[in-house]
């Protein structure tokens, strides 16, 4: 009976007794023991998986103060940057009212001064030159230097010289002409060239506007435009379609601000938009400011020397 376990079980009826064998008494202290080292190691593993998270969330939160404080610094920062910019952007203001203050000066005494010079001193184009020019040379300028107009149909609104400005009332020097035109209407090259500028957002007195550099040192301006159909860079081809009218920049109604330039000069565009071949001659002595005796002579050897 030595290598048995006898287990007795009680109630209020009866007494029950039960012989186990003693191996089976060391099966269930076995399980026992090994439920408990599961129990253990279970309760150990928790405990350090506890430890872990909490070191961890502990990890997270120092580096989410310490990202919070980062960002704090760089809001600091933007604020610092942002009152910078706006008192460097009331100078600047204030440096372009200056500027244009000077250029409306500029632009007087330009006109009475420097206008008249340019029309004593320049001598006129002579007459063996005018009959140098032939057909082929008629076309290769009015397509290379700007003619004709920007616009299918052409009403002035507003001519080239003094004015008082719509917007500001002042008296200021208009360096181009305001052609009529309904928004989203086709502007078009008046001259072979390459774009020079092109604004396509809706920013400063021209808004959107575009620039072409054309042969001899001509340079043509596109303002107000509802929106820009090229890029900086591009090849334009006279008459290709290059934006759309509007009413972008300091104006009070849909219009196309046009200018025509020639080195430094600013010239009335009127004669270049009447330029056609069947008035070929005539911006000859009406345009002074132009040197059209050594352009012509230039653009007859240039002529002579793609024939050779």
């Amino acid at each position: 009976m030595k290598d048995r376990l006898i287990i007795t079980i009680s109630d209020v009826h009866s007494t029950k007794a039960f012989n186990v064998h003693q191996i089976i008494k060391q099966v269930i202290l076995i399980i026992v023991l090994i439920v408990l080292l599961i129990m253990g190691g279970a309760f150990w593993f928790i405990t350090e998986l506890n430890h872990r998270m909490d070191n961890l969330k502990e990890q997270k939160e120092k580096e989410i103060d310490l990202k919070e404080k980062e960002i704090s610094v760089l809001v600091e920062k933007e604020k610092k940057l942002q009152a910078q910019n706006q008192f460097y952007s009331l100078q600047i203001k204030g440096k372009v009212r200056d500027i244009e203050a000077l250029s409306s000066k500029l632009d007087h005494i330009e006109e009475m001064i420097g206008l008249r010079n340019d029309n004593e001193k320049k001598e006129q184009i002579t007459q063996e030159t005018l009959k140098s020019i032939n057909d082929k040379i008629k076309m290769f300028m009015l397509t290379t230097i700007p003619s004709g107009s920007p616009l299918k149909e052409t009403t002035v609104t507003s001519r080239f010289g003094y004015r008082i400005h719509p917007v500001t009332k002042k008296k200021k020097f208009h360096r181009g002409i305001d052609l009529r035109a309904k928004r989203k209407t086709e502007v078009f090259a008046t001259a072979d060239g390459v774009v020079s500028f092109a604004r396509a957002s809706n920013y400063g007195d021209f808004g959107r506007v575009i620039k072409i550099r054309h042969n001899f040192g001509f340079e043509t301006v596109y303002a107000h435009l509802n929106k820009t159909l090229v890029k900086t860079g591009d090849i334009i081809r006279k008459n290709q379609v290059i934006g759309l009218s509007g009413n972008s920049g300091r104006s009070t109604a849909p219009h196309l601000h046009y200018e025509v330039k020639y080195g430094e000069k600013i010239l009335n565009p009127k004669e270049f938009i009447k330029w056609q071949l069947g008035n070929y001659y005539g911006i000859f002595n009406k345009e002074r400011r132009v040197q059209w005796e050594s352009l012509v002579r230039l653009i007859n050897e240039q002529s002579k020397m793609v024939q050779q």
